[in-house]
């Protein structure tokens, strides 16, 4: 790969040396309360500091994990500041995603009627970086009590075009097009703004994951709501990557759930998501995934998609300690949530 990510290389290097390791999640897997989880990630090189100043024995599970996605941020705003501005701009893609889910948080909360909670707000770090990169109006937004306002907290951003769209939609609906909207907008971007080898190295690492996305997608479509097939299309990202779109069309046609499986190790080399009786799909896409990102970390870490992938590994950190936490305080037995965690 090019010289240009040499740089970029090392300091991905230095940032996954203070990744969680097999050691680490066994120690936490021993813990008995969230309190002795927080003492033991304050020890550790990569929460030392973000848990610095909390007092462990006081801290609840909620707090815990918004002082943990905050870090996840802070390593988002490390790369972002320490690559050029070509590679901010592909950056800034993973960027949407937070948008994406601040506007469909902030919608839930208008079909919910429920009263916005400031404790799922990143209100520290997160909100100055959002601050200076978004163009969403956070104050409008916050206070919608309908679609209009969104529209106009919304207005010099492409998110208006589509809530104006789908002003009388459901809320699962207007969540469903801002995703596609998310991973759409950077598919087409990447033969422009990429190498061609860089550009179908990324292509593997996203075109997995929304393949993944849509299988995961009919399957639900399937099994929990009984979704008729033009229903099910409807609602899948419109991208194809190693699924061809009749393969596509006869998956969501499949008569049953079960013919849909046998149907995804005929026609996909997906096969795995649907074969582990253990977990849940989704945690099976997650295993996958976390798969994928690893190897495309480690082989080719000189490359735009190795970024991606070094934030993926983050991200799935933090579910891990997360699904950590939850079997903790429900008291799961260990071995039980260490099936369920995608380390």
């Amino acid at each position: 790969m090019s010289v240009e990510y040499s740089a970029v290389a090392a300091k991905l290097r230095s940032m996954y040396s203070r990744i969680l390791t097999d050691k680490d999640y066994d120690e936490l897997l021993s813990k008995n309360s969230v309190n002795d989880v927080c003492a033991y990630l304050k020890g550790t090189p990569g929460y030392g500091e973000t848990l610095r100043d909390v007092n462990e024995r006081n801290i609840h599970r909620g707090q815990m994990e918004l002082l943990l996605e905050n870090e996840l941020v802070e390593e988002y705003i490390r790369l972002y500041k320490f690559v050029d501005h070509d590679k901010r701009k592909m950056l800034e893609f993973w960027f949407m995603r937070y948008e994406t889910s601040f506007l469909k948080r902030e919608i839930r909360y208008i079909y919910t009627h429920e009263e916005r909670s400031s404790d799922e707000i990143n209100e520290e770090k997160f909100n100055t970086f959002f601050k200076t990169h978004t163009k969403i109006n956070q104050d409008i937004m916050r206070n919608a009590k309908s679609i209009s306002d969104c529209i106009e907290a919304c207005k010099y951003t492409p998110y208006a075009d589509l809530l104006r769209r789908a002003e009388d939609m459901d809320f699962f609906s207007i969540g469903m097009i801002l995703d596609s909207h998310c991973y759409t907008s950077m598919w087409k971007a990447l033969n422009k703004m990429l190498s061609k080898e860089q550009a179908e190295l990324f292509k593997k690492l996203t075109g997995t994951q929304i393949d993944m996305l849509n299988l995961i997608w009919i399957y639900r479509g399937k099994k929990y709501f009984e979704f008729a097939p033009e229903i099910i299309f409807t609602y899948l990202l419109p991208v194809r990557y190693r699924i061809s779109e009749d393969a596509l069309k006869q998956l969501v046609a499949a008569e049953n759930v079960e013919k849909f499986i046998e149907f995804v190790g005929v026609l996909t080399p997906y096969a795995p998501l649907f074969e582990n009786e253990v977990r849940f799909p989704e945690e099976n896409y997650r295993c996958f995934y976390n798969k994928l990102s690893k190897n495309i970390f480690v082989n080719h870490s000189q490359s735009m998609a190795a970024i991606y992938a070094y934030l993926s590994l983050k991200e799935a950190e933090f579910n891990n300690i997360t699904a950590v936490t939850e079997g903790i305080r429900y008291g799961l037995n260990t071995d039980y949530i260490r099936k369920h965690i995608g380390a």
